[in-house]
């Protein structure tokens, strides 16, 4: 690390939570593609450290995009890393995602 440049580790959860607050209609409102713009912009920074980071950035995209709470885009874009196909829930907000077989347990 050179003098001067800061370096900052984040749990994903961080951005969980920044999804949340920034988007929370009691809180900053914004629209969901400001929300992915802003915190895109953030996990992007060569500084900052977020072992995750292509799943963040895809889930961003997604919860941007295809209507999903950030949670569940999480989980879809962790599934297309892991080139899996299936995911055990009882939320059928999955069942818009091509690409995502949704069975209940």
């Amino acid at each position: 690390m050179r003098a001067g440049e800061l370096r900052l580790a984040a749990p994903d959860t961080v951005i969980a939570e920044a999804v949340f607050v920034l988007s929370s209609p009691r809180l900053y409102h914004l629209p969901r593609p400001e929300v992915r713009d802003l915190l895109s912009l953030l996990v992007r920074l060569p500084g900052f450290r977020l072992k995750n980071r292509r799943p963040v950035l895809r889930a961003l995209d997604l919860y941007a995009t295809a209507n999903l709470d950030f949670g569940d885009a999480l989980i879809v874009a962790s599934m297309e890393q892991a080139g899996a196909q299936v995911v055990y829930s009882y939320d059928t907000d999955f069942d818009r995602m091509k690409g995502v077989c949704r069975h209940e347990p």
